[in-house]
């Protein structure tokens, strides 16, 4: 029993501390956007939310504040789809140039998207990255960069369907305390 109240505290502190950071933007100019993939076909198409978080990196991108976007993700486990190949596709319909447009194919996770765009940074000479994913989903994109000694700000997507003012019941955001969690666990952040 008492172990089931530990649990049950230690996640809702957990919940508490995303619901304090999730509307934290500290965008700034740097080397390059980095947009996080997910899931890309839904019900309907292309999923909103994916859309919405390349909507707003292009929209960063426009205003200058930087000269690359990484767009990275690896092949859906339900259907293979390639989420970075899905958000090349997307940037370049905003009229994105393709010369302004990185892909990181192979992630599969939070930790890889940001792993293997430090490879991409280092590769290229890039020093600096500005994160974008949706509210509920920066804390982990935050604490995963920090980890991995990269210098970042960040700019969570405010208008994603996935983000709603019930967010904090949501599936979405319900979930993101037992993925810090299994982050902590597993050694990555």
């Amino acid at each position: 029993m008492l172990l089931v109240v530990f649990l049950v505290l230690g996640y809702l502190g957990v919940a508490f501390y995303l619901g304090t950071q999730v509307n934290t933007d500290t965008r700034r100019q740097t080397d390059a956007i980095v947009v996080l993939g997910a899931r890309v076909n839904h019900k309907t198409g292309i999923n909103p939310c994916l859309k919405a978080r390349v909507n707003h990196g292009v929209k960063l991108w426009e205003n200058q504040y930087a000269p690359l976007l990484i767009m990275s993700g690896g092949n859906d486990l339900e259907d293979g789809a390639n989420e970075a190949e899905a958000m090349f596709k997307l940037a370049r319909q905003a009229d994105v140039p393709a010369s302004a447009v990185l892909r990181e194919r192979e992630a599969h996770s939070t930790y890889e998207n940001l792993l293997f765009t430090r490879k991409i940074m280092q590769q290229k000479g890039l020093k600096t990255l500005l994160i974008v994913t949706e509210n509920y989903h920066m804390p982990r994109a935050a604490l995963i960069a920090e980890e991995l000694g990269l210098n970042y700000a960040v700019s969570p997507v405010q208008d994603s369907p996935c983000w709603t003012r019930w967010t904090f019941l949501s599936r979405y955001f319900l979930r993101e305390p037992l993925a810090l969690i299994k982050n902590k666990i597993s050694g990555h952040w």
